[in-house]
């Protein structure tokens, strides 16, 4: 590419008088001249040199040029953006309470109060997708499903190892992201060591950590379980409340161990729907729900409360046993044979994760 007699004199003077590429590039902006002629005299090549106090045989001045462009900015005044309103600092204890004073001084805006932190709350529970239309095969097609599911799974029991609602409480903390099998691994040893929240909020989270560690998971599981263990004393004298309100403000409880808890340990009717429950309820068309949430209000309305403790444990065995997520064959299974609808009625094909 061929370069000009007057570009290169400007790229030499550039590259002489600024050896730092931020004040090569400052000069390229600000302080070079444009060189019109495409002959440059001595008198030209003076003038640039002098624009950035250096020349061939002088030494540069102390102060950059980048520190000479940020002395430059600094002096200019700083204007308000457009539409911001100037706040008056709050009224000292010797000025006047003077309201029209204040407002003929300036405008007045008032200090925007300390944001309150909110409490953790559980997800407020959705209404079915259903129409009265849909309810009625359905409603049908789901009490097919409970007979045939009752058959196989006579007296389902839970999967998990406790004896008390606060063991059983800690072990589906344990059991999120981790098979339940894991889970009756490790929760013996803990529950010796710690059978109630006394003794659990006594414990170091680090031994808690290294009795739990091969479980998913296990930083954040031995926190929350300690710092729950030591809520329960502090706010329910170490005694697991019965309440959705109440659980879930507890550390590491969501919507669905609280459901858990209080249908297993209490007899509440309830409906927790895990991924297991969420990938069934879609196969068999009984949820037009992405989410557990929704999957849950779907099937509320499907079957009577007093069925719904037993329901959704014969889901999740089922699921495990039988109807697996990946590479499931529906033509062989003999609930997804007739159950199934469309799309995932086909060799292979399995409802999205939730």
């Amino acid at each position: 590419m061929h370069i000009s007699t007057r570009e290169s004199a400007r790229r030499a003077i550039v590259w002489h008088c600024c050896p730092s590429k931020r004040d090569r590039q400052y000069v390229r902006a600000r302080q070079m001249p444009t060189l019109r002629s495409s002959s440059v005299s001595a008198e030209t090549l003076h003038d640039c040199a002098s624009l950035t106090n250096v020349t061939a045989g002088v030494q540069r001045d102390p102060v950059s040029l980048t520190d000479q462009k940020k002395q430059a900015e600094n002096l200019k005044p700083k204007s308000r953006p457009a539409g911001r309103k100037r706040l008056r600092p709050v009224a000292l204890a010797d000025e006047p309470a003077n309201e029209a004073a204040k407002i003929a001084s300036g405008p007045y805006v008032a200090a925007k109060p300390a944001a309150v932190k909110k409490a953790k709350v559980g997800k407020a529970l959705l209404t079915t997708l259903w129409t009265e239309q849909d309810l009625l095969p359905l409603k049908t097609k789901a009490e097919r499903l409970y007979d045939q599911l009752n058959q196989l799974y006579k007296d389902p029991p839970c999967p998990l190892l406790y004896q008390t609602p606060f063991q059983l409480l800690v072990a589906v903390i344990l059991s999120a992201q981790t098979t339940d099998k894991k889970v009756n691994e490790v929760s013996p040893a803990l529950f010796e060591l710690a059978p109630d929240a006394a003794r659990m909020a006594n414990m170091e989270i680090a031994e808690v950590q290294e009795l739990i560690r091969q479980v998913g998971l296990a930083p954040t599981k031995a926190k929350n379980i300690c710092k729950m263990s030591k809520m329960l004393m502090e706010g329910h004298d170490g005694v697991v409340p019965q309440t959705f309100e109440a659980l879930e403000q507890l550390p590491g409880v969501g919507h669905k161990t609280a459901s858990v808890v209080i249908c297993t340990a209490f007899g509440t009717p309830t409906f927790p729907v895990d991924t297991h429950i969420h990938r069934l309820a879609q196969r068999w068309g009984l949820t037009k729900g992405k989410t557990v949430q929704q999957t849950e209000a779907d099937l509320k309305v499907l079957l009577p409360e007093e069925k719904w403790n037993n329901y959704h444990l014969r889901f999740i065995y089922f699921g495990r046993e039988h109807c697996p997520a990946q590479r499931h064959d529906p033509s062989q299974c003999q609930i997804c044979s007739w159950a199934a609808v469309s799309p995932y009625d086909k060799l292979g094909s399995s409802p999205k994760k939730a």
